[in-house]
């Protein structure tokens, strides 16, 4: 008898077909089932891997005993029996395979076990309006873990990038350059809270601790600063001295607290009309408690990048950011944030030594304060330290290294430096993870302005005006045409002059240009409608004008003496135009 017969005879096959259904419904119910009670995410995988295992279980079973009117009785065998074992183990490596190493996972040497994620909890309470509150828990808990020295803690920006993707924790980690991932669910129901934790290994995918909280909402502080303490626990650290007893509860209004995470979880989006609701929210928290340290730090941060997303000056909102993280660190002088909103201020006003002070100071209370590097590091650049501000922007994304803010001014920095291939790789690649973003696409058509690279241009002016109808798309061929000395150049530049400025994030304003303007005057010969742009970035976003005023690429531009005006408005020491403007360049 062949082994196929034997198989057939034994009902092997029919045992096989009947356990894949079976198994196939069973999980299926089990991915239903978990987490509607809150099972860890690692749990339904172990069950999938003990499913996997029982099937070649199943299959000797049928092999080895047959079912007879006399009951089960064990079969003898003349053939097969070598090989069906030998089967039998090859898919018992397979699943073990699949359980270690079917997800693109790492080695454990290969990055540090401090490193760490905190994913976005889970929103398990049935209602996505309450999804702010299962984000901002999961933000509190990161900046806590950010506080902490022995940590390299990957910012919110990229973790919570995977929010919604149907990714193993080893690929996040891999993608994050991290070893631990923290994930968990919350449950917010009434005055109720439940809050389920874990932290993973991902070099292994074995839970490392897990807990669940189940507590009065008015004891959500508490349940924040026991996870942080219990991770740092796990991972043989402590929490910075700067972590007060019970830091999180600086506020005991619930209400209030809700608001401030409504407030921080808008403020993360930006764009004016979130940045206006998020103060709006911050606002409410303080009218229920005005003490609310964190509340004020959330409107210092908001006036603080209000002038990179609206037409508000810097001259009306850095005085009332300063104002605002003054009054936080007057209430608790352990938040990282209104310090690098101070120090951002600082170097504003040309008091660089004391803004690098309270950038460090910020970095010391939060080593792993991405936006802290960031903002370090475009104040570096604009007061000339080029270098020194590529390397906090290469610092920042080690951190974030999905944000497109971080590695798009990174980019900028790099264009301002004359290093233009590496710049346009990273724009580039920037661009592929943000497919929509208008302002690398600006950063491309400047680019390709510079390298004379029209075709490019063209494309990515077009590109940038897709939905907003034919007007637009006719506008967007002019801009490249006049490119191309084609067309009423002149007659369209003034078009360009007289845009309203952001108009490229009104969706509503026809026609729009992406920013940057001033590479696409200087590549028409509108020298002096660039110069226009410049000043009014210097009153709008003084350090990108500052920047901008140390750009090799805006050679062109260095003698003219409206130009030399607005860089000596600015406090720049132009290191440039003497070599340039006696002709020795």
């Amino acid at each position: 008898m062949t082994l196929i017969a034997e198989l057939r005879q034994r009902k092997v096959f029919k045992v096989g077909g009947a356990y894949l259904v079976v198994a196939w419904l069973a999980i299926q119910a089990a991915s239903i089932a978990f987490p509607t009670f809150d099972a860890p995410p690692w749990a339904l995988r172990v069950f999938i891997l003990i499913v996997l295992l029982g099937f070649p279980l199943a299959l000797v079973l049928a092999w080895v005993f047959d079912v007879t009117p006399e009951g089960v009785k064990k079969s003898a065998s003349d053939v097969g029996n070598k090989r069906i074992y030998a089967s039998a183990g090859a898919l018992v490596v397979l699943a073990l395979l699949w359980y270690y190493v079917g997800a693109p996972a790492f080695r454990a040497g290969d990055v540090d076990a401090h490193a760490i994620a905190v994913l976005p909890f889970e929103n398990m309470s049935g209602d996505k309006n309450n999804e702010y509150f299962s984000d901002g828990i999961s933000e509190e808990i990161l900046n806590t873990l950010a506080q902490t020295p022995g940590l390299k803690v990957a910012a919110r920006t990229s973790s919570f990038s995977f929010k919604g993707k149907s990714m193993d924790v080893p690929a996040i980690a891999h993608a994050l350059k991290v070893r631990m991932v923290l994930e968990g669910s919350v449950r917010k129901q009434g005055d109720r809270v439940r809050i389920t934790a874990q932290l993973i290994d991902a070099s292994n995918g074995f839970h490392v601790w897990s807990q669940t909280y189940d507590r009065q909402l008015k004891d959500v502080f508490a349940i924040q600063d026991e996870i942080a303490h219990a991770i740092t626990q796990q991972l043989q650290v402590e929490l910075s001295d700067h972590h007060a007893e019970n830091a999180s509860a600086s506020t005991q209004d619930v209400a209030a607290y809700d608001l401030y995470l409504k407030g921080l979880a808008l403020w993360q989006k930006r764009e004016e009309a979130n940045l206006r609701a998020a103060e709006a929210d911050f606002r409410a928290a303080l009218a229920r408690d005005p003490k609310f340290a964190k509340a004020w730090a959330g409107i210092a941060l908001t006036k603080m990048v209000l002038p990179d997303w609206s037409v508000d000056p810097s001259t009306t909102a850095y005085p009332q950011a300063r104002d605002a993280a003054e009054h936080a660190l007057a209430l608790d002088p352990n938040l990282p944030e209104p310090y690098a909103v101070l120090g951002y201020v600082a170097y504003n006003e040309l008091r660089f030594d004391t803004g690098r002070v309270l950038f460090q100071h910020a970095l010391t209370i939060a080593p792993s304060f991405a936006t802290g590097y960031q903002w370090f590091g475009e104040s570096l650049a604009s007061a000339g330290d080029l270098e020194g501000g590529l390397r906090m922007l290469q610092r920042a994304a080690e951190l974030d290294p999905v944000s497109e803010i971080v590695r798009g001014t990174e980019a900028n920095i790099l264009f301002v430096m004359g290093r233009d291939e590496e710049s346009l790789q990273l724009t580039k690649a920037v661009l592929a993870d943000y497919p929509n973003s208008k302002r690398q696409m600006g950063r491309m058509v400047a680019l390709a302005a510079e390298r004379k690279d029209n075709a490019t241009a063209r494309a990515m002016l077009l590109r940038s005006v897709a939905g907003r109808g034919a007007e637009q798309e006719a506008f967007a061929n002019a801009l490249a045409d006049a490119l191309d000395g084609k067309g009423d150049v002149q007659a369209i530049a003034q078009r360009v002059a007289d845009m309203p400025h952001r108009s490229d994030a009104n969706p509503s304003v026809v026609p729009f240009f992406p920013q940057p303007t001033m590479s696409w005057f200087l590549a028409i010969g509108r020298n002096d409608l660039a110069i226009d742009e410049f000043a009014w970035l210097s009153h709008q976003t003084p350090y990108v004008a500052r920047m901008n005023a140390y750009s090799v690429h805006f050679d062109p531009l260095r003698c003219d003496p409206k130009f030399q005006q607005v860089v000596h408005d600015l406090g720049v020491v132009d290191p440039r135009a003497a070599t340039v403007c006696t002709g020795k360049h």
